[in-house]
């Protein structure tokens, strides 16, 4: 934010004196027929991307991508979180009051029961269960009046001897439980039990290296465009040039008319140049404005101050960067960033394939409960049963499935095509990079050719011109010859200008594919924070 601040505050501070002087447009006065920025900001390569970095909005969608990747990855670990449990249920069956029920019968039984549990799911593709349980239960038994009054008649006649039955009893029951549920061939294994988990981990990293991908597109798009930008202001200056010395030949040949050594009809070729060269000066500048507005919107900047264009301060030299194209090739099969995102596709893949294979074996499952019980009339005379083992249960079940139908051995087959389909487009992709290396790292070596030549067309180009214009002021030569001769020194200019800015978009483009331009402009995408520099 401070760096935009400070993009922002110089677009101000260089603007507001230019459009202060006299003579500059007003907003409310008639449109120029021409280009209309009135000020120019130099701006340097780094800052610039510093903002773009910041601001953009394929990057910025980029960074959301992957903060949802990671913590999809991170919910995808909850499957093998460990599951607290616990659960209290009340129940009561009874008989009516007018359904006559057998003597000694149970008429009502009133339940209140409650457990916790802990579990988890097994990177083996099972699950394990304890469970630690509770249950009171109230059983109501019919004893009828008569029978009351039978038993305490008998009572009394023998002097004792039997006890009149209870019309409610108290039980109380304590487990301690495990349950083992275990795959022994189909989702048997962490290769098939965490496939979600796998794949969403790699989702994350996937979109780590989407987010790095975008950020080097976005950096490399910034630097050829910084760099067309820098042509289209260097040719600007080229076309000043060649205007200024189609206006000194105006002069000569005027002051060559009045000693009268020429005719009247030699402005004819001079003035046609300066109207061409006019031409060419404002069409330049127009192609300045087009791309700093350009510039400015992939870096995110605003494009409401149209007064001020923006031009690159780096030096519009060669480098001394030297490529080899066996180490590039080499580099960028290891980092380039769209292989690596392949790769994690293949990745992904393999996942779904071993998912695919597993489910065309047979299911087969063991299961396993083991439990300790203990019974009381309270509770605590039933936990006491229970620790000290008083009853166990123990149960081992096994279940086994089978598919008869095709469709399983056909998702097989798809996952395993799948695969093969990522082969070829690795394959595919490393030999579009492979070509692109090669004609990046001749384009580099070419344009350093190339302004090595335009430096010796450029100095054969001037002497050509001084030397026209020495026998025009002899009557050896015409305008004519001359403006050819400025054309050809102006067009040796230029192609320098063109070389220059093709060498550095060919670096830009090398530094892409090998997974350079990153490190190499201290944009960093990976830490916790927004994408920042350094």
């Amino acid at each position: 934010m401070k760096t935009r601040t400070l993009l922002v505050a110089s677009l101000w501070a260089v603007a507001a004196p230019a459009l202060a002087q006299p003579g500059a447009q007003d907003a409310d006065d008639e449109p120029s027929d021409g280009p209309e920025a009135q000020a120019v900001l130099p701006i340097r390569i780094d800052d610039l991307i510093e903002v773009a970095v910041r601001l953009s909005p394929d990057l910025a969608r980029a960074r959301n991508d992957r903060s949802v990747a990671g913590h999809t990855a991170a919910g995808q670990r909850r499957d093998q979180a460990w599951i607290f449990s616990a659960n209290v249920q009340y129940s009561r069956d009874a008989t009516a009051d007018h359904v006559e029920a057998p003597p000694y019968s149970v008429v009502a039984d009133d339940k209140l029961s409650g457990t916790v549990g802990l579990g988890r799911n097994l990177p083996t593709g099972g699950s394990v269960q304890f469970q630690l349980g509770l249950q009171h239960q109230t059983s109501e038994y019919n004893i009828t009046d008569t029978l009351q009054q039978q038993l305490s008649s008998s009572q009394s006649m023998t002097g004792g001897g039997m006890t009149a039955p209870d019309e409610f009893m108290d039980q109380n029951v304590a487990s301690l439980s495990v349950t083992l549920k275990q795959p022994l061939s189909r989702g048997f294994g962490p290769d098939v039990a965490l496939a979600q988990q796998k794949k969403a981990e790699l989702g994350a990293t996937e979109a780590t290296i989407k987010a790095q991908l975008a950020a080097e597109q976005m950096v490399r798009d910034l630097v050829t465009g910084y760099w067309e930008l820098a042509y289209a202001a260097y040719e600007v200056d080229v076309r000043q040039q060649s205007l200024e010395l189609a206006k000194k030949q105006d002069d000569l040949t005027h002051d060559q008319m009045r000693a009268g050594t020429v005719p009247a009809s030699a402005l004819h070729a001079v003035e046609y140049e300066i109207a061409t060269r006019t031409q060419a000066m404002l069409t330049a500048q127009l192609v300045v404005e087009k791309q700093s507005l350009d510039l400015r919107r992939q870096a995110g900047l605003e494009l409401g101050q149209r007064a001020i264009v923006m031009k690159p301060s780096e030096p519009f030299e060669i480098g001394d960067e030297e490529f080899d194209v066996d180490d590039v090739i080499a580099r960028s099969r290891v980092a380039n960033r769209q292989l690596a995102t392949i790769e994690i596709e293949k990745k992904i893949a393999d996942v779904d394939a071993n998912v695919a294979r597993d489910q065309r074996k047979p299911q087969v499952d063991l299961s396993f409960t083991g439990a300790l019980i203990g019974q009381g009339e309270d509770s605590g005379s039933s936990l006491s049963g229970l620790a000290n083992g008083d009853n166990f249960q123990v149960s081992v079940g096994l279940n086994v499935s089978f598919e008869l139908s095709g469709a399983a051995r056909r998702a097989h087959m798809a996952a395993e095509t799948k695969k093969h389909r990522l082969d070829i487009d690795r394959a595919d992709a490393e030999r579009q990079i492979e070509v692109a290396v090669v004609t990046a790292v001749h384009q580099v070596t070419a344009a350093r050719t190339r302004v090595a030549l335009s430096d010796k067309a450029i100095q054969m180009a001037e002497e050509n011109v001084r030397a026209e214009r020495s026998n025009f002021l002899v009557n050896r030569s015409t305008n004519f010859q001359v403006m050819q001769r400025q054309d050809e020194l102006i067009q040796a200019r230029l192609d320098r200008g063109r070389a220059i800015a093709d060498y550095h978009e060919a670096v830009a483009q090398l530094q892409f594919l090998s997974g350079l331009i990153l490190q190499q402009y201290r944009v960093n995408v990976r830490s916790a924070s927004p994408a920042s520099r350094g």
